[in-house]
This record gives C-alpha cells, sequence and structure tokens, in this order.
C-alpha cells in the first residue's frame, strides 16, 4: 500500500524535477550562444579595426612591434576578453536558476 502511494508520488516529483531543469539549462545554453554569438561579431570587428592600424605602418615600424611581441600581446587581450564574455554570459544565467 505505501508503495503504490510513494511511489507515483516520487515519480511525479522527478518528472517534475527533470522538466524544470532541462527547461533551464536550455534556457542557459541559449543565452550563453547568443551572448557568444554576439561578442564574436564585436571582438572580430575590433580585430580588423586593429589590423587596418597596423597596416598603414611603415615597414619598420611593423617590424619592432612584432619585435616587442606587440601582435602576441594583442592576441592574449582579445582572448581574454572572449573568455571573460563567455563566463559573464553563461554565469549570469546559471547563477540565477532557482529549483523549487
Amino acid at each position: 500500500m505505501f508503495l503504490a502511494v510513494f511511489l507515483p508520488a516520487l515519480m511525479g516529483a522527478l518528472a517534475s524535477l527533470m522538466a524544470s531543469l532541462v527547461w533551464r539549462a536550455v534556457l542557459a545554453i541559449g543565452i550563453g550562444f547568443i551572448t557568444y554569438t554576439g561578442s564574436t561579431v564585436a571582438l572580430n570587428a575590433m580585430k580588423q579595426a586593429v589590423v587596418s592600424g597596423f597596416s598603414g605602418m611603415p615597414a619598420d615600424m611593423v617590424n619592432l612591434l612584432a619585435f616587442l611581441w606587440i601582435d602576441k600581446a594583442l592576441s592574449v587581450l582579445f582572448s581574454a576578453v572572449a573568455a571573460s564574455l563567455a563566463v559573464r554570459g553563461i554565469g549570469g544565467a546559471v547563477k540565477k536558476m532557482v529549483f523549487k
């Protein structure tokens, strides 16, 4: 008798919890994808502006900047910004998840 009442109640509670969890995971992934796509477009525009700025410089200046590893520093900077935006985009959706 106990299992006949307890088991359906347990299954109903688990089904409700799983539906909520799946919905929130899909929402977090969607928000993360939109954030990643938008930030990728913005970062590509910024990279293109930097590259076009370097293309107008004299060759000696470009060689000096390459010797100083400015190109590698800019790559690290853009990668850090991209990682930060991705973590912030997904982190905000995950932190606000509320389980009922």
